[in-house]
């Protein structure tokens, strides 16, 4: 009889009465190599949980990340940081609101701020005419 991994391990916590589960974990996490790894392997789990959890999402609550990965907000933001940054999500965070905006900022922003600097440019322009003028 052929047994998955997945079907032995269900088989196996079943089993195994809850009082056992902390001695169990300790067990674990005594193993120096476990210990050793453990974080980067939660780290890539969550990141992978993460990706897929805000993929339906235009915008998306930290608290609410947090709660669903069962970490805290700072966690799920610096995971979102990470993430922005190596471009494996493209958004941005509103750290005022606890907010996740995904997709790219829109264009409005980039139109304004170019409306702005020719502004700039031709108040600098009059500027310096009205100077040489008074000269």
């Amino acid at each position: 009889m052929n047994i998955s991994s997945q079907s032995r391990w269900s088989l196996l916590s079943s089993r195994l009465p809850a009082r056992l589960w902390p001695l169990v974990r300790r067990t674990i996490m005594d193993d120096p190599f476990i210990r050793e790894y453990i974080q980067d392997l939660l780290t890539k789990i969550r990141t992978q949980v993460l990706v897929k959890l805000i993929q339906p999402y235009s915008r998306v609550r930290i608290p609410f990340i947090a709660a669903k990965l069962n970490i805290t907000d700072t966690d799920v933001e610096s995971l979102l940081v990470t993430l922005i940054l190596d471009k494996r999500v493209t958004g941005h965070i509103d750290q005022v609101n606890q907010l996740l905006e995904v997709g790219e900022r829109d264009d409005s922003s980039k139109v304004k701020y170019a409306a702005l600097g020719k502004w700039s440019a031709q108040l600098k322009t009059i500027n310096n005419g009205v100077i040489n003028r008074l000269q």
